[in-house]
């Protein structure tokens, strides 16, 4: 089970490769501050997912390292496992950044208002402390995934964690369907922001069916719930890079198209 979990979050790492140099294309060529905070953001969160991958093999290349039949012993016994400790601080780490990036696109799409963004970020510090302190369970060498103490702080963490992404996505998504409305009435056209608004909905879903999973089979005392840490750490890294490569095409269609318009619409000189 756990192999598997490595196979797939190594698929998911393949998929970020593609979507982190497309995303440098499209910020590469923008300019501005939100350029600059979204590429320092995707850089510093694609190097997470690059460090936790890494990880992975090598607690692949430990657990057979004396025999196959000792693998399950490796993974299923945590406890002061120093690469096992590593990788979920990673996880917690690029979930935190994750989390934090969201937080900031909710307090610049709502016109840089700070109240709008005070419960998710009471959230946000909450989950902090508290993930934190689950993932120092496991530093005993006694510990393992049913600690009470890793056990409680891990649930309430993955609680919180999908409260801090349903409230920011759920603000950014109804300010767009707002926004669209309130275009729509001035001007009569049609929603302008439907492809935002679905984007955002799409990758917020993503990051929180993810959690909610992990979350369920935990509290279900499952070790699947842990099995899914790696592959939730590349859909952490995901989320924001996919929202950045979906806008950027979006606005070099509009961009096509809006010089395919001008093209048709303008006179050439031999019509004048």
């Amino acid at each position: 089970m756990y192999i598997a979990g490595i196979w797939l979050e190594g698929i998911l790492y393949g998929i970020n490769c593609v979507l982190f140099c497309i995303c440098l294309f499209v910020l590469l060529g923008h300019h501005g501050a939100p350029r600059k905070m979204l590429l320092f953001s995707s850089v510093v969160q694609f190097s997470l997912a690059t460090a936790h991958v890494i990880i992975s093999l090598l607690e692949l290349i430990a657990a057979f390292a004396t025999s196959a039949s000792a693998a399950d012993n490796y993974f299923a016994d945590p406890g002061a496992n120093e690469l096992f400790v590593s990788g979920f601080f990673v996880y917690i780490v690029n979930t935190f950044a994750q989390e934090l990036l969201l937080i900031w696109r909710l307090y610049v799409i709502w016109d840089h208002n700070f109240k709008i963004c005070i419960m998710p970020v009471i959230l946000w510090m909450l989950h902090c402390s508290i993930a934190s302190i689950a993932v120092s369970g496991f530093i005993p060498a006694t510990a393992t995934p049913l600690t009470r103490n890793v056990h409680s702080y891990g649930l309430a963490g993955w609680g919180l964690e999908t409260g801090v992404n349903f409230l920011a996505s759920g603000g950014i998504a109804y300010r767009l369907w707002h926004a669209g409305r309130r275009t729509a009435i001035l001007t009569g056209r049609h929603f302008n922001y439907k492809a935002s608004f679905l984007i955002i909905i799409e990758c917020g879903a993503l990051i929180t069916t993810c959690t909610a999973v992990m979350f369920s089979l935990y509290a279900a005392n499952k070790p699947e719930g842990l099995v899914g840490v790696g592959a939730a750490t590349q859909i952490a890294t995901t989320s924001p890079l996919l929202i950045i490569a979906r806008v950027g095409f979006s606005m070099s269609k509009r961009k096509t198209i809006s010089t395919e318009t001008t093209l048709t619409v303008s006179p050439s000189p031999l019509q004048e």
